[in-house]
């Protein structure tokens, strides 16, 4: 085999590694695209209703420095 054989036969190594990778992330793209996510279930079980949030607080608990600004200060 000369060294420009060598090269192609590489390169199409090489392709093919590159082509099954994206095969293989393709079938598992499609083969979990429908599973539902465990994790996401219970985390819709916990979540609060939006009735049920409570509305945030207005005042700050702890005194504001002089140099502090309000958090809204930009909608002046």
């Amino acid at each position: 085999m000369s060294s420009e054989d060598a090269l192609a036969v590489s390169m199409l190594v090489i392709l093919g590694i590159a082509g099954t990778t994206l095969l293989t992330i393709l079938y598992s793209l499609v083969k979990n695209a429908g599973k539902k996510d465990e994790l996401e279930e219970l985390l819709a079980e916990n979540e609060p209703a939006f009735e049920d949030l409570e509305e945030p607080a207005k005042g700050r608990d702890k005194p504001r420095q002089p140099w502090e600004k309000d958090g809204d200060w930009w909608k002046l």
